[in-house]
């Protein structure tokens, strides 16, 4: 298992790219921006539902 390293977290993933995913939650990073109104998303799937 892969465990979040924030201390007063603790999560717990199965897979490496889903703990990947789970620390954008404490960094605030939204890589995804949709190129019509501008707005960012830290999940590409949520991007594309927009």
């Amino acid at each position: 298992a892969f465990v979040c390293p924030l201390f007063s977290c603790g999560r717990l993933f199965k897979r490496m790219e889903h703990l990947k995913r789970h620390l954008r939650t404490h960094t605030m990073e939204k890589p995804y921006q949709c190129h019509l109104c501008q707005k960012h998303f830290s999940r590409s799937d949520n991007l594309n539902q927009h």
